[in-house]
């Protein structure tokens, strides 16, 4: 629908001068002399690979988004060296690291121990806690931050690169888990892996001495590290960053080379940029707990260190284009204290819609405050009119005119923001207020791309987050599942209200079926192998398989 209060378009300057510092800059760059290349943002997306060769064959740490990125990988590396590729790492769990390899890798090279990838220990569990059973949310998350569904004139970079907008996997699984700091020699290079675990739990790094180099991935960017990200993680640990950046420094490497950065030479230009970019992590980490202590609560945290001091100002690298303190900080708070900020009205509040309506009519009625959010609106204060048109709209939900005004300031607010994930969530939550996206689609979109070769009896863990607890009532069973893809055997219980799964097959079982990947997600249905197949029934009847949209900002 044509919103009557809409904005003109506008990027703040910084932000697309950001864009030419980092994303205009793709390609592939040589450590000197060294045998080490990165290539660059492949295709303008976000991730990149860091090629070492070595005596007879090649290393990569990384492989880049998705296959088409992969390929471009595989061309550089064609011009590169003719050596093939004998080892790969996986810096971390994140798509963005891994989803190229097939591109480059024969994976029946793989399986005959001719090519040896390294992941860290719980790279595969981190995979399916961050990007399994949470896949509805995270699929909308990754709509919302990434800008895919803005209209082309509308979209812009990521901040460290950009997002890709669908391509199939390369992943191929590790054959070898990291645990402990090590040190490998692999075509004659010598590798010393150190863990870091900074954006990402499975995190580590490598210090390749011979060259006097480091490659690290995501505690270092040409942007300010997302210590939170809006679109739904687990805390992240601010003191892993912390020890990461300390690593390098103690290091003190001539090159440093990583997933999101040109190649940095020279140790005092390193030691001066990665010292910069420690100290801002530190500064929102310690200041936070300081302020926190003092009884702030996390919205008095983001109006209080919403500007990072310009001692650690460092362009390109320090500046709030993919982390910014006011998405990290409240998460801080959230993460070490609690979601409640210690006043007791929040602890069972009224029903959303229940404040509003009442704060609506000690206002003088939905029109008056939508009439005070347009005029704020038209005033420039466009975070007030956004929150005064979601009280008419939680109010009176069905009021088109509350989410016109409402989407109009988001896009206001958003066109003002250098954040590009949060300039993509403004924008995109303006659109659905305007009914111009379907959150259907977001779903249908991101959640198969997220749905990353989860084996059949990972799947059928996840059904305890299935489970119908009211449908569930009085309902005790057992039922037995051999998975087709790798004949592990689980036995499923429901009891209680819960649903849980064992390994192996117990005695008390009355079904036992075989069950591939399509009909442990719902579609189809298994062999029964033994005993009766009404007891399946019942089990597929208690689980809730819809993925309903849901919208953000209509509530």
């Amino acid at each position: 629908m044509t919103n009557p209060y809409d904005v003109e378009r506008s990027f703040p300057d910084y932000f697309l001068e950001h864009r030419e510092l980092t994303i205009e800059r793709q390609g592939t760059y040589r450590c000197g002399e060294h045998p080490i290349w990165t290539v660059h943002h492949p295709l303008g997306l976000l991730g990149n690979a860091i090629i070492i060769e070595g005596e007879s064959g090649l290393i990569v740490y990384d492989t880049g988004c998705n296959l088409d990125a992969g390929a471009k990988i595989a061309e550089e590396i064609r011009a590169i060296s003719p050596k093939p590729v004998r080892a790969v790492f996986y810096s971390h769990h994140h798509a963005d690291h891994f989803n190229g390899t097939s591109a480059f890798v024969d994976p029946a090279a793989v399986a005959a121990g001719q090519v040896a990838i390294y992941a860290w220990e719980n790279f595969s569990a981190e995979k399916e806690n961050e990007f399994g059973d949470l896949v509805a949310r995270q699929s909308m998350g990754l709509g919302y931050y990434g800008g895919a569904f803005l209209a082309p004139e509308d979209q812009h970079h990521h901040g460290i690169g950009l997002l890709p907008t669908g391509g199939a996997s390369g992943y191929l699984p590790a054959t070898h888990v990291l645990s402990e700091d090590q040190t490998l020699v692999i075509e004659g290079v010598e590798i010393r892996v150190f863990y870091t675990g900074g954006e990402a739990i499975s995190e580590f790094g490598l210090h390749l001495p011979a060259f006097d180099c480091i490659a690290i991935a995501d505690e270092f960017f040409t942007g300010l590290a997302n210590l939170h990200t809006i679109r739904g993680s687990k805390p992240r640990v601010p003191d892993n960053y912390l020890a990461a950046l300390q690593r390098v420094l103690d290091i003190g490497p001539e090159w440093l080379v990583g997933s999101h950065i040109e190649p940095i030479q020279g140790r005092d230009l390193i030691a001066a940029r990665v010292t910069r970019y420690r100290d801002a992590i530190k500064y929102l980490w310690d200041q936070t707990v300081r302020l926190i202590n003092k009884g702030y609560t996390p919205t008095e945290l983001q109006h209080a260190l919403k500007d990072l001091p310009e001692e650690v100002v460092d362009p390109p690298y320090t500046v709030p284009l993919y982390g910014t303190p006011s998405t990290m900080v409240p998460e801080f708070f959230t993460g070490w204290v609690s979601w409640f900020s210690g006043d007791s009205t929040e602890l069972f509040p009224s029903a959303p819609g229940i404040k509003e309506a009442r704060l609506t009519e000690l206002m003088g009625g939905v029109d008056r405050v939508l009439d005070a959010a347009k005029s704020d609106h038209a005033a420039g204060e466009h975070q007030l009119a956004a929150e005064l048109a979601q009280i008419a709209l939680r109010a009176d939900p069905e009021n088109q005119d509350a989410k016109l005004v409402k989407a109009a300031a988001l896009r206001a607010r958003g066109y003002q923001e250098i954040n590009p994930i949060a300039r993509s969530w403004y924008l995109t939550g303006a659109l659905e207020l305007e009914g111009r996206i379907d959150p259907g689609l977001i779903l249908r979109a991101y959640g198969s791309v997220l749905d990353l070769e989860r084996t059949v009896t990972q799947i059928v863990a996840g059904w305890r987050y299935l489970l119908d607890a009211d449908a569930a009532k009085d309902v005790r069973l057992a039922a037995g599942i051999v998975a087709a893809d790798t004949g592990e055997e689980t036995t499923v219980r429901i009891r209680n209200r819960v649903l849980e799964t064992t390994g192996g097959i117990d005695d008390d079982v009355t079904v036992v079926v075989r069950l591939t990947h399509e009909q442990a997600r719902g579609d189809g249905t298994p062999v029964v192998l033994a005993g009766d197949p009404d007891t399946w029934a019942q089990v597929q009847g208690l689980l809730d398989r819809g993925l309903e949209p849901f919208y953000m900002h209509m509530r």
